[in-house]
């Protein structure tokens, strides 16, 4: 047995795994100041790597490629491409959604009512006799 077939067969994935993700602040930190570095800290709630020099000075790095975006926000922005039809969806697209919907909503009342027609219409004695010919009422 290889020794790549060996660490392939004790590496696990997932949440218990023995190796964990790098954070992006902390590669560019390393890139930055390379073996100055003393040690890092994690700023979680700027979403930032701060590493402390060997010198005592501080340097931080973001966590992430692309800021952080907040729901409201991408709604937002969502909502501005559709006004100005830039979204992938157009008005067009909804309006004929619209009406399919509401077709479809009249056609499921008329049966549903055509259904309750015919039940108070038969009376209760087709209930007793249909309950009579099936074993499991």
């Amino acid at each position: 047995m290889t020794v790549l077939a060996t660490s392939l067969r004790t590496r696990r994935k997932g949440l218990f795994s023995r190796h964990r993700a790098i954070p992006l602040g902390e590669d560019i930190l390393l890139a930055r100041h390379g073996d100055r570095i003393h040690r890092f800290a994690h700023d979680r709630r700027n979403r930032r790597t701060v590493a402390v020099l060997v010198d005592g000075t501080t340097d931080h790095a973001p966590n992430a490629i692309a800021p952080a975006i907040t729901p409201a926000e991408r709604l937002s922005l969502q909502l501005h491409d559709f006004r100005n039809d830039l979204a992938p969806v157009t008005k067009q697209d909804l309006r004929v959604l619209g009406w399919a919907t509401a077709a479809w909503a009249v056609a499921s009342a008329v049966f549903i009512a055509f259904v309750v027609a015919v039940g108070m219409a038969s009376g209760p004695e087709i209930f007793s006799q249909a309950s009579a010919l099936y074993s499991a009422y």
